[in-house]
Parts: C-alpha cells; sequence; structure tokens
C-alpha cells in the first residue's frame, strides 16, 4: 500500500496498528474488526483490555457483548437478570427500529423490560370436545399416541374438529392394522 498509512491506535501507550494489536493478542485482524463493530465502535484498547480479562474469545463468549449500564453482558446473561427470554428482548429490538432500521441498543431493551410488568404464559390452550370429554390439542394428541402437528395438519386439511381428526386417525390406524393383518395371513 504505497502511499497510504495505516490507522494507529493508542494501546497501553503505544501507537500500533490493527495487524499489530491482532499479533499481540494472537487473533486476526478480521476478528478485531469485526468485534469492534458488533460493540458499536469501541476503542481498541477496551477490546484489549477485555481480552486480557478472560470477557473475550473464551469458551463462554460465543455472543456479542453489549455495554449496559457500565457493565459487558450479551443479550443471554440480560435475559436471565430480567427473567425473560432472549427471544423476547430481540424480537423487541427488532420491532423497535428507528428511521434507518437499526435496532435499539440492549441497554435500552434491558430498561424497557426492567419495567415492563410480568405476563403470563398467554392465554389457555382451547378445549375441544373428544369422545364425549374435553381436552386440548396437546392432550389429545398424548391420549391417541401422535403429535400436535399431526393432530392440526388433519384438522386444517380436512377442515375438521379436533374430535373428526381423532376419529380420521383412529380409521387410518384400524386400516393400517387391517392391511397388514391381511399382508400376515398371504404370507406376504
Amino acid at each position: 500500500m504505497a502511499g497510504s498509512r495505516p490507522t494507529l491506535h493508542l494501546i497501553d501507550g503505544k501507537q500500533m496498528t490493527v495487524d499489530e494489536i491482532g499479533v499481540m493478542l494472537g487473533v486476526t485482524r478480521r476478528w478485531l474488526i469485526q468485534r469492534r463493530s458488533q460493540m458499536g465502535g469501541i476503542s481498541y484498547q477496551v477490546i484489549v483490555n477485555m481480552f486480557r480479562e478472560g470477557r473475550l474469545l473464551t469458551n463462554h463468549d460465543r455472543w456479542p457483548r453489549h455495554l449496559v449500564h457500565g457493565r459487558w453482558m450479551t443479550v443471554q446473561q440480560a435475559a436471565q437478570e430480567l427473567d425473560c427470554k432472549p427471544q423476547s428482548i430481540e424480537n423487541w429490538r427488532s420491532t423497535n427500529r428507528d428511521k434507518d432500521g437499526n435496532k435499539p441498543t440492549l441497554e435500552a431493551a434491558y430498561d424497557h423490560f426492567k419495567g415492563a410488568p410480568k405476563r403470563g404464559r398467554g392465554k389457555e390452550p382451547e378445549k375441544h370436545r373428544v369422545n364425549g370429554k374435553k381436552m386440548t390439542v396437546r392432550e389429545a394428541a398424548e391420549k391417541h399416541g401422535t403429535t400436535v402437528n399431526a393432530l392440526r395438519q388433519i384438522m386444517s386439511r380436512h377442515r375438521c374438529s379436533l374430535d373428526a381428526a381423532v376419529k380420521r386417525l383412529e380409521a387410518r390406524r384400524t386400516r393400517a392394522a387391517e392391511k397388514a393383518i391381511l399382508e400376515i395371513l398371504n404370507g406376504r
């Protein structure tokens, strides 16, 4: 690169290039640049300090860390502190983007969830009458040895009730059993 000077960064009182910082830490230039970008453009000195403290590139540092009220944490750690799911935080960040399409910071999400009232598990599952008994789709699936998805698929495909879906499933199993018995009897 004739004519262009590499950008120098102050690390421990010494001017260093990104390549030199990478050699010092034993990581690639690309990793350093990506990590800096993920962390909102922080200084390389902060990255070096975090690396030395064992907070970067360890087995436990699979996810990017964000600065939240002076502490570096992952979305998973924030969710654990807030007693919610990481998906809830990420969903909130995705739906509350600014006009340029950027997600809000984890700190903003942390503040939102910190003051938010705890929600329940959602609405109770609907109960259907199956063979004269009230039960949910999940309960029917467990009782009849199938999956929730299989029952829902039958209900959707045939536009029928849960009771009718269970009867279809039982009829199909009966036909399959009869066919298997006939094959045995016919010597196949």
